[in-house]
């Protein structure tokens, strides 16, 4: 809440709180002077800012000046200090107030709001929650028609992510909406649970991009699932977990957040549909990764499959002891090399084979992109940057089409969200994201200038399953009323492959039908340019790949010469589309030829 509090101390059930003290972001620490009168705050965070000396990677997929440059967002945050007088008990009054005003903790959802999400509540029993990787809005939707985007900034336009596209103009185009987290350690406590530890937030910045401490936020600590409770399930989920009964025994989950009545580790969304008599159904969410692309003793590797049911293989290895019994094992965790058409479909099997539950858990990652030259990818033809883009949009659009077809459609909403920003070019915020909803009730043909964030999505989620608010992050959060219209029940969706997954030489394995009349696109380049550019690049893990360095990569990669964006403009860029689009229309289109390049070729007039 940003604030001290102030609590009078006295017998062990008399100690009451009877103040709070407004401070800076994310307070850690709290001291006084000698003689009482002065206190002392530290806090962790401050606002950003813009990044004006982001400069250009340049011809080497890293830069020493540029790194030197602490211009991506974990760099400009700031920790401050902060030192004032001793309040008196007049002052703190006075001051509690202040905090109050801050934090809104008068505020109440509107009688729209609060009517809007009671009919929802009572005509949708089902919710499907996808959570992505790693993309802001202009970066996708810069070249929509409508809404505040910047097609000067966008990387994977309409014919690289039609489905998206579709799914904005259909339905509701969210051109104001915020990422909470800066990187994917902090983006699924935030996605998930409404709040990130105070484990999670001191060792994000130590943590990111394979700079020291293990990724602990997604269920395992020290890089131990510690969901299994004896020595022996731990060796039987991966055999080459450390072979000793004292390492991290039992199953608590150090950055797992409490629930709201004090339920030690349960405050996931999962924990809260489940207390309210909910059933759950997890595809992807915390899922151990570790036997994934196991080079190193290959013999423990889960191979990539595209049919794990039919061969029963369990690809799935829970991170969490509460969704275990709640998970497909034949659907496959965070892996680059594994295209998410494939997880679509065995989410479909699993669907007709046992329903759909109150809530749906479904993890699409393959936006994040990686991995070009690993044999799977290769051997799918999914094995660039825009065709990992276009099979995560394709895969996406797929669910909705499976969902806008089936006896589900009249009352189920899905809910589609990215877990971060990671920083890339967006012309109003680091953290502007993608967010979609679909189904029923939901406004058609709309632009939704709202603010909203993860934590609104996460409230409108709660507020629509009838389950208690987790924390005061979402029990303060304003629901995303203004996506609705309770007259609005009819709905339809028809996915469509883009034109890369229609090309020569891509294997996914679609049925024939899904490419007529779809004309064949290529990638700028193959995958040997990009194995070249990102050689030596972490993949396996979300937030092992320093994401300043990826995201020039990218840039470079896709946009050729033009120069990196300097610093966001904020500009308001919804009037004019038609004039602003034709700009940069040429630019937006991915190659109708496949790319000349030789095996190690930078390419692009590197």
């Amino acid at each position: 809440m940003n604030e001290v509090a102030v609590v009078q101390l006295g017998h062990p059930r008399q100690s009451q709180l009877i103040g709070l003290i407004p401070t800076g972001w994310y307070p850690n620490s709290v001291s006084f002077s000698n003689n009482g009168k002065f206190v002392y705050v530290v806090n962790d965070k401050s606002p950003t800012g813009a990044n004006p000396g982001y400069c250009h990677v340049g011809n080497t997929p890293t830069s020493v000046a540029c790194g030197a440059s602490n211009q991506y967002d974990l760099q400009l945050i700031k920790a401050g200090l902060q030192s004032f007088p001793t309040p008196t008990s007049k002052e703190l009054s006075r001051l509690t107030q202040q905090v109050a005003a801050n934090n809104n903790f008068s505020r109440a959802s509107g009688n729209d709001a609060g009517d809007t999400m009671w009919f929802l509540r009572n005509h949708i029993h089902h919710i499907i929650y996808i959570i992505k990787e790693n993309r802001t809005y202009d970066q996708i939707l810069g070249d929509l028609a409508e809404g505040n985007g910047d097609p000067s900034l966008t990387e994977f336009g309409s014919a690289t992510t039609p489905n998206l596209h579709n799914l904005a103009g259909q339905f509701v185009d969210l051109d104001n909406f915020y990422d909470r987290s800066e990187v994917s350690m902090d983006g699924w406590p935030w996605s998930t649970a409404a709040h990130a530890t105070d484990v999670v937030e001191r060792q994000t910045s130590v943590e990111y991009a394979g700079r020291g401490l293990s990724y602990d936020s997604e269920g395992t600590n020290r890089n131990v699932n510690v969901s299994y409770p004896t020595l022996a399930e731990r060796l039987a989920a991966n055999p080459v977990t450390p072979n000793d009964p004292n390492v991290l025994p039992g199953t608590m989950n150090t950055a797992a957040p409490d629930g709201p009545e004090g339920q030690e580790g349960a405050g996931f969304l999962w924990d809260a549909a489940l207390r309210a008599g909910l059933s759950v159904r997890n595809y992807g969410f915390f899922v151990d990764e570790a036997r994934y692309n196991l080079t190193a003793v290959p013999q423990y590797s889960i191979p990539e499959d595209p049919t794990p049911f039919a061969d029963n293989l369990i690809v799935a290895y829970v991170t969490s002891q509460v969704l275990r019994p709640l998970t497909d094992p034949y659907f496959r965790g965070f892996d680059m090399t594994f295209p998410d058409y494939y997880r679509f479909t065995e989410w479909q099997r699993d669907l007709n084979a046992n329903g759909l539950n109150n809530l749906t858990l479904l993890r699409l990652p393959h936006d994040h992109t990686g991995n070009y030259t690993y044999p799977f990818a290769v051997s799918t033809g999914i094995d660039t940057p825009e065709l990992d883009e276009a099979d995560n949009d394709y895969a996406v659009g797929l669910v909705v089409q499976t969902i806008a077809n089936s006896p589900y459609k009249d009352d189920t909403l899905i809910f589609v969200i990215e877990d971060d920003a990671q920083d890339g070019g967006d012309h109003v915020d680091t953290h502007r994201s993608v967010a979609f909803v679909v189904g029923p009730y939901v406004k058609q043909g709309a632009v939704v200038s709202t603010s909203y964030n993860t934590v609104s999505m996460f409230r409108t989620i709660e507020d629509i399953l009838g389950t208690k608010h987790q924390n005061l992050n979402d029990a303060l959060a304003l629901p995303m009323a203004d996506v609705f219209d309770p007259r609005q029940k009819d709905w339809s969706f028809t996915a469509s492959p883009s034109g890369l997954l229609c090309a020569p030489g891509i294997n996914l394995g679609l049925p024939a039908s899904a490419c007529e009349g779809v004309a064949a696109l290529y990638p700028t380049h193959n995958a040997a340019y990009w194995a070249n550019v990102t050689k030596g690049m972490d993949f396996s893990v979300e937030d092992h790949v320093d994401g300043e360095e990826f995201n020039r990569i990218l840039w470079q990669g896709l946009k050729g010469s033009q120069p990196y964006p300097a610093s966001p403009s904020g500009l308001d860029l919804r009037a004019n589309r038609p004039q602003l689009l034709e700009r940069y229309r040429a630019d937006l289109q991915p190659r109708t030829a496949p790319p000349v390049e030789s095996a190690g070729s930078r390419g692009g007039g590197e």
